[in-house]
């Protein structure tokens, strides 16, 4: 259920725009083993997000504004980077998952679909290596994404789908 703000909570939160570029530099400047995973969030819409969940909770007379809303980018930034580094580390990038130099044994139908999951993204192979290879239930994969098991359900239907269609596209 989306809640709205009231008049003096767009206001603050207008007022907490100011604080988001700051705070970024600030967060990227602090953390520098973070800055590649900082590349890879929307930094600006994680700040913008968490100035407006903190314009609902901001209370004047026990903190500054640049303190309390620099404070919840901050914590919001670090949620976010922290997230990314998590999937970062579980990315094998194409070449170590596929042989650079296939057995002459191989199949043509096997060699179709390896070139087929090149066309997929790290995210999209990074999904189905995890529920086919390392079998990790869709109740546990929706817990690690924040999300249903049925979109995760969804979401492997829509890859597979996307697999079969790259493959039949190959010569």
């Amino acid at each position: 259920m989306a809640r709205r703000l009231n008049q003096e909570q767009q206001r603050l939160a207008e007022h907490g725009l100011q604080f988001v570029r700051p705070a970024i530099a600030a967060f990227a400047k602090k953390n520098p083993d973070l800055r590649p995973a900082l590349r890879r969030v929307d930094s600006q819409s994680v700040a913008y997000h968490a100035v407006v969940m903190a314009s609902l909770t901001y209370d004047p007379e026990k903190s500054q504004p640049q303190t309390y809303f620099g404070t919840a980018i901050r914590h919001a930034l670090y949620r976010e980077v922290l997230t990314q580094v998590k999937l970062d580390k579980r990315y094998k990038p194409v070449e170590e998952i596929i042989d650079q130099k296939p057995s002459a044994c191989r199949s043509r139908a096997k060699k179709r679909l390896m070139q087929a999951l090149r066309m997929l993204s790290p995210y999209e192979r990074t999904l189905l290596e995890d529920r086919l290879v390392e079998q990790i239930t869709l109740e546990q994969l929706g817990i690690e994404q924040n999300c249903d098991p049925r979109t995760i359900k969804r979401r492997l239907r829509l890859v597979i789908e996307k697999l079969r269609r790259a493959e039949s596209q190959l010569p």
